[in-house]
């Protein structure tokens, strides 16, 4: 008979699995037939799993897109500390650290109109984990900065990081709905990496000691 942590170990890893499931079966549909197009009889029925137990994981169809866009930060953890160590100015690491997370939207930006709109929802609620890790790892570069004598000390690290939060935000989003042949973008589309770049420079400028 096993032990009860091994129990419950093994108990965590079926939750994995089916919730990675769930999760895997929805995005490849996304992808397929688009995200408005997509049931959650279709997701249920592809991952092999009844509807209440898509429900245990998450609580409406939506909720995968703020899970894929939990996944996204978590994978750039990976680039984040080879960024922030590089020996480079606090303001070149913030530019390149934004446009790296940015470059993941660049992919698939049809799904990533919706996951950019999930992420939006969540980025300034108090409780969530990985915005919380994101908004000290930016503070944290700020403050590096300000150390530094690039960037005033008379300014919150907290609402300098909103700020640039906001810009970033509002560029992505702009970028993702004003794409070549959208209606009503004429004109208004432009290429996101350069964009964003040019976006918070100004930013930063205006921070610069």
């Amino acid at each position: 008979m096993a032990t009860p942590g091994v129990e419950l170990s093994r108990r965590e890893r079926k939750k994995d699995e089916t919730r990675t499931r769930i999760f895997r079966a929805a995005v490849g549909l996304f992808r397929e037939k688009g995200f408005e197009e997509t049931t959650i009889d279709d997701i249920t029925e592809r991952a092999d799993v009844a509807k209440g137990t898509f429900f245990n994981y998450f609580p409406k169809k939506e909720a995968v897109l703020g899970y894929l866009s939990e996944e996204q930060l978590a994978e750039a953890d990976e680039f984040a500390e080879t960024i922030i160590a590089a020996n480079k100015p606090a303001h070149v690491k913030l530019i390149e650290l934004l446009q790296r997370i940015a470059s993941v939207y660049e992919e698939e930006p049809e799904l990533s109109q919706y996951v950019m709109r999930e992420s939006m929802k969540r980025a300034y609620t108090p409780t969530d984990a990985v915005h919380i890790h994101w908004h000290k790892l930016l503070t944290g570069l700020f403050g590096q900065g300000q150390l530094a004598g690039e960037f005033r000390r008379d300014v919150d690290p907290n609402r300098a990081v909103y700020v640039i939060g906001s810009v970033y935000m509002g560029t992505v989003f702009m970028w993702l709905c004003c794409q070549p042949g959208s209606l009503g973008c004429e004109g208004m589309s432009f290429g996101l990496q350069d964009e964003l770049a040019a976006r918070l420079s100004l930013v930063l400028d205006g921070l610069a000691a």
